[in-house]
């Protein structure tokens, strides 16, 4: 377990140098990415999991 939660900090941490290194380079970019496509994708994923669980249960009591 505690290699596991190592493993998923690195790996957030180098995200957020990438991101941080991204958003110095590419100021208005950046803006874009953080506050218009970070929530985009978070609702895509939101909607996608909804998706996949309530269209197994849709088909099986016929409502599809």
């Amino acid at each position: 377990m505690l290699a596991i939660r190592k493993c998923v900090s690195r790996f957030e941490n180098r995200i957020d140098a990438s991101m941080e290194r991204f958003v110095f380079h590419h100021r208005v970019l950046g803006f874009v990415v953080i506050f218009i496509g970070m929530p985009l994708f978070a609702l895509a994923a939101v909607c996608l999991c909804t998706m996949c669980v309530a269209l197994p249960f849709a088909a099986a009591f016929g409502w599809m």
